[in-house]
């Protein structure tokens, strides 16, 4: 699905079937790849502020107990802090632009 100047980037393994994730650090961002094959559920977290783009497929966000669903060429925005959930349906992909350098590595910013 994603092209050959994307798989370049450091792919990250979650250890999740059906899962690609191509992660690559800017000075001031981190800027994630995600493809999902299958249908992967991402239990409640919570990160720095996050804005994303669906590529294809379609994903489902929970957070304060409401659902919601959103589709290729649809985006939505995560604000720092905010306790989620998120099902990626097969099919899915997905572009994000996550506030911290150093999101998912040693040094990243704490949300409890």
């Amino acid at each position: 699905m994603f092209p050959d100047i994307i798989k370049k980037i450091p792919a990250r393994d979650y250890k999740i079937d059906g899962l690609e994730v191509h992660v690559d650090h800017t000075p001031i961002s981190t800027i994630y790849f995600v493809r999902a094959e299958k249908e992967v559920v991402f239990p409640l977290h919570a990160h720095a502020a996050q804005w994303t783009i669906v590529v294809s497929g379609s994903c489902t966000f929970t957070a304060n107990g409401e659902s919601k669903t959103y589709s290729a060429g649809e985006t939505y925005f995560i604000p720092a802090g905010l306790k989620h959930q998120i099902t990626l349906h097969a099919g899915y992909s997905e572009f994000d632009y996550v506030d911290d350098p150093l999101d998912g590595e040693i040094g990243a910013k704490k949300f409890d």
